[in-house]
């Protein structure tokens, strides 16, 4: 049966709630406050006298080493609501992180950060609360607390969290509208919104010091009203139809009435205390003040069931550890092991076996050697066949090609075409010839310039001696490789394709065709 000690603190009050885990429940021992007297508002959690006094309350009630949880307001974190990129859930942690280093004012790579998943939108974005809190903020509290306690809190959750999880669960899962819980502490009060059960606005005001209780309740009540409206615009449009009054109604009667009175709103009041089992001396000596015990008791409840705090400082959400895979290597290590063993006895077994035919191969080897050196030459004279198969030239289907991608006789004549295989790869066709018109030439070098071939041209001249064909050219056109029947006769009758396909004919490597088509 462990032992857990809820603590938290402002300026002029700490409160401490001790409670003993059973089953999943816990049963409240103590639950009251230590007046810390007026102190400056730097000096929350830096003055070693919180420390001491919260340790020498303890001391007088008995209570010794415990398992502390710690509860800090929202006045000592960062907290801002982000909008992530869609992305896998496991990936959240390190979008979050990265995404509150650009937006947050004043955070660093070591700052804690923690959030809660507020919703997903209609485009697959991310909405999601985040805080983060100073490092030296969290060692003031360790250190505090080894003083209380002589030892580290094991839960550093924040307020309005805890006190929103201890009012869900006094829910039972009921459905409930968009809420504002008011929770009035010694010296500020925490103002959370809920939407289905979710905490998606939080503030927390400073209390003014007066004796007239009137003033302060009216600086409570405008302040109620900035939330609600600030509320209503986060949540576009969507309003806050009930306020929550943590405590009794003791200390909330007033307030309930301006609230009812001057916003209209429904006041419901919420006993922290209701249905927790208390011990007996507890009962007999409930706290002035109950309302502020909300999220010290919503801890304990949260810790002793096992269940995720929605923001803890100590243990913010982290992608996921990949699985340990030591167990595994083991097993797959061990079987490789094993194999290797059996497969080395199978070849010292074969090996020591082959002695003989060692020496029957190696006489074979020596009587195939004239065989093998035969083989070599007749392997180089077919590489010597195969290079010059690679490298030939089918004039046939280059002519044809030709034939279908030049311009027509009304267009250029062709006086000579001469046709030269390169080495060590390739070809050349020369052609000479007249068009019409110097425009026709572009033409027919776009007509050439096709597939795996590059034109050379040697110029063009104006032929004066003849009247209609008039300008005289020479092309070379370089080739890299033989022309694919299949792609030069699209287009043209499935007969002919077929044909020159099937009964190939070779031109010598050089030829030279004059030819006149006039």
């Amino acid at each position: 049966m462990a032992r857990l000690l809820a603590l938290e603190w402002g300026l002029r009050e700490a409160r401490v709630a001790v409670a003993r885990t059973q089953g999943g429940g816990v049963v409240v021992e103590h639950a009251f406050a230590v007046d810390l007297g007026p102190r400056d508002a730097g000096q929350t959690f830096s003055d070693e006298t919180v420390g001491a006094k919260v340790a020498q309350a303890l001391a007088a009630r008995g209570i010794g080493r415990a398992e502390t949880l710690v509860a800090v307001g929202r006045a000592n974190i960062e907290l801002r609501q982000l909008t992530l990129p869609p992305s896998p859930l496991e990936e959240l942690p390190d979008l979050v992180r990265f995404q509150a280093l650009r937006q947050f004012t004043t955070i660093g790579e070591d700052w804690p950060i923690d959030f809660v998943y507020l919703d997903t939108s209609e485009d697959e974005t991310f909405s999601v609360l985040a805080a983060a809190i100073s490092p030296d903020v969290v060692s003031q509290i360790a250190a505090t607390c080894q003083a209380i306690v002589s030892s580290s809190p094991k839960r550093l959750v924040l307020r309005a969290f805890a006190a929103a999880s201890l009012l869900r669960r006094h829910d039972h899962g009921t459905a409930q509208p968009c809420r504002l819980m008011v929770d009035l502490l010694a010296d500020e009060a925490d103002l959370t919104v809920l939407v289905d059960e979710a905490v998606v606005l939080m503030r927390t005001v400073r209390l003014a010091i007066a004796e007239d209780g009137t003033v302060q309740t009216k600086a409570l009540l405008g302040e109620i009203r900035r939330t609600i409206a600030s509320a209503q615009n986060q949540l576009r449009g969507r309003r806050v139809e009930k306020v929550i009054l943590c405590g009794d109604g003791t200390d909330q009667s007033t307030l309930k009435e301006e609230i009812e009175g001057g916003l209209s709103l429904a006041v419901e009041l919420f006993d922290p205390f209701d249905g927790i089992e208390v011990d007996a001396a507890l009962k007999a000596t409930r706290p002035n003040h109950p309302g502020r015990f909300a999220p010290l008791l919503g801890m304990l409840l949260d810790e002793a069931a096992g269940a995720t705090h929605p923001i803890d400082f100590l243990h913010p959400r982290k992608r996921p550890e990949a699985p340990s895979q030591s167990k595994r290597y083991s097993l797959i290590g061990g079987a490789i092991a094993a194999t290797l063993l059996l497969i080395a006895a199978g070849i010292y077994y074969k090996l020591s076996s082959m002695d003989a035919v060692i020496a029957d191969l190696n006489d074979e080897s020596v009587s195939l050697k004239k065989d093998v050196e035969t083989a070599n030459a007749s392997i180089a004279q077919a590489r010597v066949v195969e290079q010059f198969l690679a490298n030939d030239i089918t004039w046939l289907d280059e002519l044809y090609f030709m034939a279908k991608q030049l311009p027509p006789p009304e267009d250029a004549i062709f006086n000579e075409i001469q046709m030269t295989t390169r080495q060590p790869s390739g070809a050349q066709i020369v052609l000479q010839g007249h068009t019409r018109e110097a425009e026709q030439l572009s033409h027919l070098r776009e007509s050439l310039r096709v597939q795996e071939r590059s034109i050379v041209s040697t110029g063009t001249s104006d032929d004066v001696r003849r009247q209609d064909y008039n300008w005289r050219f020479k092309e070379t056109v370089l080739l890299t490789k033989t022309i694919s029947l299949d792609s030069s006769n699209a287009g043209s009758p499935p007969g002919e394709a077929s044909a020159a396909a099937s009964e190939p004919e070779r031109a010598p490597s050089s030829t030279q065709v004059p030819t006149n088509n006039k």
